[in-house]
């Protein structure tokens, strides 16, 4: 299975396509996925990975040898797909990480277009740096539209499509909880 991986760490976003191993059986009637990715670009790197569920949502996971606890959250507000990143936080450091699966594009494109209105939610507690939209603004997808600052590590808030923002909730200055609606895209 090959997946497309887009991982937004404060102002920086990489993108990275993965394929995963096709599983393996191990008894009759039995399989599971051997936990070995490559990526396939720039210099096709094998990466071995075992994760196991700790708890509701915490994962260790052993990758190339270093064991990881990783907490993982669907941010809130979103529609499902590629332009609804998940939270995953390991240790200090968050990341917003969409996984988009290429065999759902027709999907996908046909929701990118959607019209109507959509808030868009803090994906996580912090503290609003700067609005970089206003009211009545056009924006397009992967505008930046606010900074937002979690444990002092800065995080651009992004368009999911494109639109124009209708309503702006979200104040500089102020502190924000995980859910809370940052403004309205129509």
């Amino acid at each position: 299975m090959k997946l497309e991986i887009k991982i937004h760490a404060g102002s920086k976003t990489s993108e990275h396509r993965f394929e995963l191993s096709a599983p393996v059986s191990t008894q009759p009637g039995e399989t599971r996925a051997d936990p070995s990715l490559t990526d396939p670009e720039p210099n096709h790197e094998t990466i071995n990975a075992e994760a196991e569920e700790i708890s509701p949502g915490v994962y260790s996971i052993l990758i190339n040898g270093h064991s990881y606890e990783v907490q993982v959250s669907k941010r809130a507000g979103d529609p499902e797909g590629y332009t609804s990143p998940y939270v995953v936080n390991v240790g200090l450091n968050h990341y917003l990480v969409g996984i988009h699966d290429p065999r759902r594009r027709r999907y996908d494109v046909a929701r990118l277009h959607d019209e109507g209105p959509q808030d868009i939610a803090a994906p996580m507690p912090g503290k609003i740096v700067k609005l970089l939209v206003s009211e009545n603004q056009e924006v397009v997808r992967d505008q930046g539209l606010l900074v937002i600052e979690a444990m002092k590590m800065q995080n651009e808030i992004r368009a999911p499509r494109r639109g124009r923002v209708e309503r702006v909730y979200a104040q500089e200055g102020s502190g924000v909880e995980a859910g809370f609606r940052l403004l309205r895209l129509v």
